[in-house]
């Protein structure tokens, strides 16, 4: 079940436009069941009209909300879902509202089997009925979220697989690097792979553990006032309490004692580990990720050499300037003029020193701004859709495996 907020836009924002999108414009009404709450005489998608009137009337006595009004609430069903009755559907759309603090507010709601899965649209007044005061429910995302969660387990309906469940066990670096880079992160790696071999092994003593992570290429160190797991190759790290509450150092110090960090032995088996991490997506070519790195590398060198250069220009243009008007206002102060003569020179000199302290700034801004554009292959996610643009063979394998590993659902998601 997926449960959001559908943001207005400037062309469909208010509550009339939203009815007429639930009930539909065609001869044939594309709501198959329809709820109304708090609106007196509303029963059918014949009353809408009634509806929008009766919602007008409590718009019209508050006069200094703004123009968003309307909370519109979707609620999707997976297709592999079995159909709701009407006394399920009614629970599911009056717990949602609740938890959202509308159950006083007037509001339709109406199922739609226009597509794949069933999804139902819920149109919410924000204006109180009796207060005529508006209600913004703030953290509306979180709250949809754990409650959709709830009614899929209650209703036993078909759980949300989404990647945003994952990565609330993944630090929001690890995160970030994912959706950005579209790879998996050296966190999620240690987890999947790492973790199950450390639990498979029945571990008696440090040795015992630094043997397991040297297989995998990782070394168990020291950091701060806890344990880390570390890349051998990359140094890439992740807390050890991340692979979950028993790998915690209190809880490794106390079944095995005092911390034991690693033997020269121990860290060269690691160094020479064949298993180990690697940023590669394992359906991707290796030819494609070695195009991308070494643009990637490529990239960074010219980057890494033009901002060398930019910063020593910057500074010569700086200095030089600073001792342009240094020896300006010295050969100022030697003149044989008169004191008002000086003032007035001096603040000309002022003047056109703050003129060409503009003009160097908007010259060195130009110069970031070039590098900022300097060639850079992106994202991995951008490269591979660069080059199937190119009609890059590898590259469009790669996509159309990727879409059809994604299911309709996910494609509905908009994941």
């Amino acid at each position: 079940m997926i449960v959001r907020h559908q943001r207005a836009s400037s062309s469909d924002r208010g509550f009339r436009q939203l009815a007429r999108y639930i009930r539909g414009r065609s001869a044939e009404p594309r709501a198959t069941w329809f709820l109304a709450a708090n609106l007196p005489g509303v029963t059918t998608t014949d009353d809408l009209e009634l509806a929008c009137r009766l919602v007008e009337a409590v718009n019209a006595q508050n006069t200094r909300a703004g123009n968003n009004r309307t909370y519109h609430l979707v609620i999707s069903l997976h297709p592999e879902d079995r159909s709701l009755t009407m006394k399920e559907l009614r629970h599911v759309v009056e717990n949602l509202v609740d938890t959202l603090g509308f159950s006083e507010h007037q509001y339709v709601a109406a199922r739609h089997n226009d597509k794949d899965h069933e999804h139902v649209h819920v149109a919410i007044n924000k204006i109180h009925p009796e207060t005529f005061r508006i209600h913004s429910p703030a953290w509306d995302h979180q709250r949809l979220f754990a409650a959709g969660r709830a009614l899929e387990a209650e209703l036993e309906l078909t759980p949300l697989r989404s990647m945003a469940r994952e990565r609330e066990k993944l630090s929001q670096r690890a995160a970030d690097c994912e959706a950005h880079q579209g790879i998996d992160s050296f966190a999620r790696w240690t987890r999947k792979t790492l973790a199950p071999a450390l639990r498979a092994t029945p571990l008696q003593s440090w040795d015992e553990v630094h043997n397991v992570c040297g297989r995998f290429g990782v070394v168990l160190r020291l950091h701060g006032n806890g344990l880390v797991f570390e890349d051998a190759e990359r140094g890439i790290r992740v807390k050890a309490s991340s692979l979950g509450r028993e790998f915690s150092k209190p809880r490794l110090c106390k079944q095995l004692g005092d911390f034991r960090p690693a033997s020269v032995h121990q860290l060269e088996a690691s160094d020479r580990a064949a298993h180990r991490y690697s940023p590669i997506p394992p359906t991707v070519a290796q030819s494609l990720w070695n195009d991308y790195t070494q643009l990637l590398n490529q990239a960074r060198v010219q980057r890494q050499h033009a901002w060398s250069g930019y910063r020593d220009s910057a500074s010569h243009e700086r200095r030089r300037f600073e001792e342009k008007y240094r020896h300006q206002r010295s050969l100022l102060a030697a003149l044989p003029i008169s004191g008002r003569d000086r003032r007035r020179l001096s603040q000309q000199l002022a003047l056109r020193q703050a003129i060409e302290s503009r003009a160097l700034k908007r010259k060195l801004a130009n110069q970031r701004q070039a590098i900022q554009k300097c060639p850079h292959p992106g994202s991995w996610r951008h490269f591979v859709a660069s080059r199937a643009a190119s009609r890059d063979a590898r590259a469009i394998r790669l996509l159309q495996r990727q879409e059809q590993e994604r299911s309709p659902w996910d494609l509905e998601r908009g994941s």
